[in-house]
């Protein structure tokens, strides 16, 4: 594949084109682009070989070791001038590290029939995302988007809706494929390449260790009751600690809760039991929704149809951002806003992390919480990263931040169905949309696409760094 036809295809995955889109734009420059059906055969050397697919209506999935050896030839490939300058032992000892999960999420049905009774109206994925790769301490490439889907690669994609069971199902599925994983052999010019596989999961916790209750910690096992008591010292699960910090969630919930905790700021109790407290709570919840909306544009907990609420990443973004007016806005106490707005800084920043100063940081913060707010329990999340954060960054293999779970949320197939799929067969659509996740994250093509610029502010917590 030539310079030439890499670039087209970048820019063809990049600007999202359709067939006919890039033979309008080719139209213009003929010199500049490659034809399309050669920009096919460029396309075909993005998928893995076609005997590792399995594709039916309701499913589509990869075999995880033709996909792992596909993933790394290509990030080989646009790594050659750096590998070069490696010697022999060093090529042959190369390590590559991926982070796997699985999400769900819910879509409009799409107007294919179906030969059975199933539904296409949720999705549930496992997908990996390739961090980093190595040689002993040496790093020879980073990913420089971990928390996006640019690198995202799909396992498998089945029209179900997202329970316990089908995530502990999923987990097997996956787990047993990586306990079968051999190294990756590939020979570049005259020089072979052995890369060994580490997969660090980012599962669904509370699913993966059988925790029903979502007001229990599922690393010690401490309830809603206990979490205000930190002199209660409870044993911690070891096999827990391997599932990290949910980087993305955590910011969403820290939110969350400090929007349920300023809904009952006024009766000071945390559950309501009389009919006149439950008015009072509804009323400040409608107040505080209207103040966020007039002073800031955000639309607060308010319910969405087939979601959850708004409270999305973006808006819990947006409010820590300015602690200042968050804390003007809720009236909740500054000082706890900002300290939460460093630890989310922290823990996202995707460096080495000072365990024992953000240990004692959480510690005062999990102290400032209780003495302000002791009627009003923690949640489990909060709970989570002020308690035990040091002790699961101390657990992780790779740096905290690198571990975000943002790049394995489902992505949203209805731009790829609509646009980029046959619509007469339900196995040719999701073989298509299937291709078209791939093609859009392949290490060759991807590591030759413009990052998108990112808006830098000042990050709060460098001691901890």
């Amino acid at each position: 594949m030539t310079k030439k036809q890499l670039t087209a295809l970048s820019v063809f995955v990049e600007a999202d084109l359709s067939r006919r889109q890039y033979e309008i734009v080719r139209s213009t420059s003929q010199k500049l682009y490659p034809s399309y059906s050669i920009l096919q055969k460029a396309k075909s050397d993005c998928y893995p070989p076609k005997e590792s697919y399995e594709v039916t209506e309701t499913c589509a999935q990869i075999n995880l070791q033709e996909l792992l050896n596909h993933t790394t030839i290509r990030l080989l490939t646009y790594l050659k001038d750096v590998l070069c300058e490696l010697r022999p032992d060093e090529c042959n000892s190369l390590n590559l590290f991926c982070k796997w999960g699985c999400d769900g999420s819910q879509q409009a049905q799409f107007k294919q029939t179906m030969e059975n009774d199933a539904t296409d109206s949720n999705i549930f994925q496992s997908s990996f995302v390739p961090l980093r790769l190595v040689f002993g301490a040496k790093t020879i490439w980073q990913n420089p988007t971990p928390s996006s889907p640019r690198y995202c690669r799909p396992i498998r994609i089945r029209f179900v809706k997202e329970t316990v069971n089908i995530t502990q199902e999923e987990i097997r599925y996956v787990e047993n494929s990586i306990s079968t994983l051999q190294n990756t052999i590939f020979l570049m010019e005259n020089k072979s390449y052995s890369v060994k596989h580490t997969m660090v999961d980012a599962k669904v916790c509370n699913a993966a260790t059988q925790t029903t209750s979502t007001m229990r910690c599922y690393i010690c096992g401490a309830t809603s009751k206990e979490f205000n008591d930190l002199t209660i010292k409870k044993d911690v699960d070891a096999d827990a600690l391997s599932f990290g910090l949910s980087t993305l969630h955590a910011r969403i919930r820290l939110f969350e809760s400090i929007l349920h905790l300023l809904y009952k700021l006024t009766v000071k109790k945390w559950q309501l039991r009389s009919d006149g407290d439950k008015a009072i709570v509804k009323e400040r919840k409608q107040i505080i929704q209207e103040k966020f909306r007039r002073e800031t544009g955000l639309i607060v907990d308010v319910p969405k149809t087939g979601f959850e609420n708004t409270n999305n990443c973006i808006t819990s973004r947006r409010f820590f951002a300015n602690p200042e007016l968050a804390a003007e806005i809720t009236e909740v106490d500054f000082n706890l806003i900002y300290r939460l707005k460093v630890i989310l800084e922290v823990l996202t920043s995707g460096h080495k992390i000072h365990l024992h100063k953000f240990a004692d940081y959480g510690l005062d913060t999990a102290k400032l919480y209780v003495s302000l707010y002791r009627w009003h329990p923690m949640t489990p999340t909060m709970h989570k990263i002020v308690v035990h954060g040091a002790t699961v960054i101390d657990k992780a293999l790779l740096s905290i931040g690198l571990l975000s779970e943002e790049a394995a949320e489902a992505r949203h197939f209805r731009l790829y169905r609509q646009n980029f799929a046959r619509k007469f067969s339900r196995p040719k659509c999701n073989a298509d949309i299937i291709n078209r996740v791939l093609l859009s994250s392949n290490p060759l093509i991807t590591g030759m696409r413009p990052i998108p610029p990112k808006k830098h502010f000042h990050l709060q917590g460098k001691q901890f760094l």
